[in-house]
């Protein structure tokens, strides 16, 4: 409260007085302030009403203030520099012999849950102005920079979808632009053959690791309702893992899960051809489910059946000969022409 209180007396003085410069700076940035006094005069330079440092001009000596900022705040003559900006280095700088005020607004985007979004997840953007919450800002989206219809620092989007995902800004002022890219990801598969008799790897997968934390999932057949499929599970001690013991029709790994969630359908039979759907489940709510088709073919027999041959007649054997027949022919030609 008594900081509050402060802060609010900086700030009406900064006003009152007409001798107070507004600075708008992302984090990590840097931030320079000169006190605008003669050469070698006295100089303190406090925040928040709290000291940095003191210099005495005509010495040099210096007395180190108590405030987080002056571990890392650097003096030059009459300029303090403020390197690699935090949240918490926003707020009023005062230097006391010339009155000079400097309110410092330190300015940060990012998304939660993350940049990385499972498709129909939900997610907020942050712009967040450390000091000046109220302030409004300009949000442009992708993909072509359209204005949003919000202008508060944080915005809300619903069950995002590839039209959400490219690159978002806020604009805070002429100079500053912040940008945050958001990516939106879905589960991959795709259809499989099969010939009967061999296995198969049902292919289930995100493209990449997402933000929002896989707590669950499954594999199910409605077609096969008595096979055993493994489900998804997420402990402190082994991570993200299949969870299963009935190895008979479905091989899984037992190593720990990130991106892909395959499985392995073992002696497919013409019984298992049909959708198999896999399904994982987020931190929030969150879940996709994909479909993969299979598909069974039969391995061939080893016999040759050719059009207008009973396949009784066409044996390995017989189907051999077929190459030689033109010449068959001909010799038997020539032997009948020869007797007659």
């Amino acid at each position: 409260m008594a900081t509050c209180k402060i802060l609010f007396f900086l700030l009406a003085l900064c006003i009152w007085c007409g001798n107070c410069d507004v600075f708008y700076k992302r984090v990590g940035d840097d931030v320079s302030m000169d006190c605008g006094v003669p050469p070698n005069s006295d100089i303190d330079w406090k925040f928040n009403n709290e000291l940095i440092l003191g210099i005495k001009g005509r010495s040099g000596t210096r007395r180190m203030g108590s405030s987080h900022i002056t571990s890392k705040a650097k003096a030059y003559g009459d300029t303090l520099k403020v390197p690699r900006l935090e949240t918490r280095d926003a707020g009023v700088y005062y230097c006391r012999q010339s009155g000079k005020q400097y309110t410092l607004y330190v300015v940060s985007v990012f998304a939660k849950p993350g940049p990385v979004l499972v498709q129909s997840s939900d997610a907020e953007l942050h712009c967040d102005i450390t000091g000046d919450t109220k302030k409004e800002v300009l949000w442009l989206k992708p993909p072509n920079d359209q204005k949003h219809n919000e202008k508060n620092q944080i915005i809300h989007l619903k069950s995002v979808t590839s039209e959400e995902a490219g690159q978002w800004t806020c604009q805070v002022n002429d100079e500053l632009k912040l940008t945050v890219t958001l990516t939106v990801v879905g589960l991959q598969t795709k259809p499989v053959n099969v010939s009967e008799g061999d296995d198969i790897e049902l292919p289930c997968s995100v493209p990449q690791s997402v933000s929002q934390r896989v707590v669950g999932g499954k594999w199910k057949a409605d077609h096969l309702p008595t096979v055993s499929f493994p489900t998804l599970t997420n402990t402190e001690g082994k991570g993200l893992h299949w969870n299963g013991e009935d190895l008979s029709k479905v091989n899984f790994t037992t190593e720990q899960l990130s991106t892909n969630f395959a499985v392995t359908l073992k002696n497919v039979q013409s019984s298992d051809e049909g959708t198999f759907v896999c399904t994982v489940e987020f931190e929030g709510g969150a879940s996709l489910s994909v479909e993969t088709t299979l598909m069974v073919v039969s391995k061939p027999s080893g016999v040759v059946h050719v059009q207008g041959c009973p396949s009784s007649q066409c044996s390995p054997l017989a189907m051999g000969m077929w190459p030689l027949l033109p010449f068959v022919v001909l010799q038997m030609l020539q032997t009948l022409h020869c007797l007659i």
